[in-house]
């Protein structure tokens, strides 16, 4: 396949001598690196169209490798040693004028249209009459419960994803080790933090990972070269919160390869071979964003840890560095909003961005993947067993905070879990 060479990246190798200061956080979790680790970033937003947007699971084994090692070693920037220096990876892609208003208008209208519509609704049930209330709650089912087609893959190949990932400069950063363990050791569960208004990195995420992550052998029962390539080799599916796949205009979101974050699917999922990804703190994450930190609703969280230890399948901690600064929220000081969100499973409070407008404002918003946590199968967990994958997690997800914060220009923020 021809790349377009004006599109590589000119500085593939980054010093493993730079220093990075102030990498240690203030809490119990201390950073430390072996000289022999190597650091990664993959600017996803750089790759060529034809490149970026050619699923490696629709090709051969042998193809899937060579374009893998191509990404690896045109495309992607290294340090040894230590993780990059402070401030070497806050650089904003370009994008055209064509793509900046194909992502305002794809995005204002998904994100206008779930916070406008119920507003809509407000207004109609209190000075409307009864034929434009029976209308807009027509207009509401059928907005709600029409089918959705199955274009998953297509969007993999489409013009305007790249274009999203160009809006939110989107990039990955990962360890050699914990790359070659994810495509090694799948299927596995994949926890990204804090939510956000809405987890924009994990999101991207899901067809990133479809695209872009060579998984070492096929699905249990598949052959490498089948001639269904698509469903032979492990996928990469989102999980959120199941309210959304019924939720005017939001529910196009999961479009995207997407499963309901239920237990049962997600146990089915794993059985099939698939790996999957999860926000850990969800709805309750929203009601924490703050300006001065990042707060992260997981303290109490331990159902993911009592998923994987049931199922054995090992947890791959992350954090999406951008989902909390794409929007500004308010929500009341009572915690009105939060308990109604929480009971509902659907979220209530207001958000704004660009020009006021529920546009995302353009920032950069990365993936940060730590080092998979290996479990071990227990079918009846104890609490204790529970205990410590729980902590093993938080500790997973600050360390990856930590070590990647001052390269994406993060260094003056601290993360705490509530």
């Amino acid at each position: 396949m021809a790349l377009g060479e004006g599109q590589r990246n000119p500085a593939v190798d980054v010093s493993s001598r730079e220093e990075t200061a102030g990498t240690m956080s203030s809490s119990a979790v201390v950073n430390t690196y072996d000289e022999e680790t190597e650091y990664f970033c993959l600017d996803i937003w750089r790759l060529p169209l034809e490149f970026s947007l050619t699923a490696l699971s629709d090709q051969s084994s042998t193809s899937r490798k060579q374009n893998s090692d191509l990404i690896q070693r045109e495309y992607t920037k290294k340090s040894i040693g230590k993780p990059f220096a402070p401030n070497s990876l806050t650089e904003q892609a370009p994008i055209s004028l064509l793509g900046e208003l194909a992502v305002v208008l794809v995005l204002s209208t998904i994100m206008g249209g779930a916070l406008f519509w119920p507003l809509l609704g407000l207004a109609i049930a209190i000075f409307g009459s009864w034929t434009q209330l029976v209308v807009y709650v027509g207009c509401t089912s059928v907005l709600a419960l029409h089918p959705m087609p199955d274009v998953s893959n297509s969007l993999c190949h489409s013009w305007i994803l790249k274009q999203i990932y160009s809006y939110f400069s989107y990039r990955f950063v990962y360890t050699g080790k914990g790359m070659k363990m994810s495509q090694r050791l799948s299927p596995w569960l994949g926890v990204g933090v804090p939510h956000g208004v809405m987890p924009f990195s994990n999101l991207l995420s899901t067809p990133a990972c479809q695209s872009l992550i060579n998984f070492d052998k096929p699905k249990p029962g598949r052959e490498a070269d089948s001639p269904l390539m698509l469903s032979s080799y492990p996928e990469f599916i989102g999980c959120p919160a199941s309210v959304v796949f019924h939720t005017p205009f939001l529910r196009y979101f999961t479009l995207l390869r997407s499963e309901h974050v239920s237990r049962a699917a997600i146990e089915k999922q794993l059985a099939a071979g698939n790996n999957i990804g999860l926000v850990g703190d969800g709805i309750a994450g929203i009601f924490q964003c703050s300006l001065e930190e990042e707060v992260i609703a997981l303290k109490n969280k331990k159902g993911l840890a009592k998923l994987a230890l049931r199922n054995g399948r090992h947890i791959i901690p992350c954090y999406s560095f951008g989902n909390t600064e794409a929007f500004s929220l308010w929500y009341d000081s009572f915690g009105w909003m939060e308990w109604i969100s929480r009971k509902a499973q659907a979220s209530l409070f207001f958000y704004w961005g660009k020009f006021g407008l529920p546009i995302p404002h353009r920032v950069n918003i990365t993936m940060a993947i730590g080092d998979m946590i290996e479990v071990e199968k227990v079918e009846n967990p104890t609490q204790a067993q529970i205990d410590e994958v729980h902590q093993r997690i938080l500790d997973g997800v600050e360390k990856t905070f930590n070590t990647y914060k001052n390269a994406l220009g993060w260094g003056h923020k601290r993360m705490r879990f509530v």
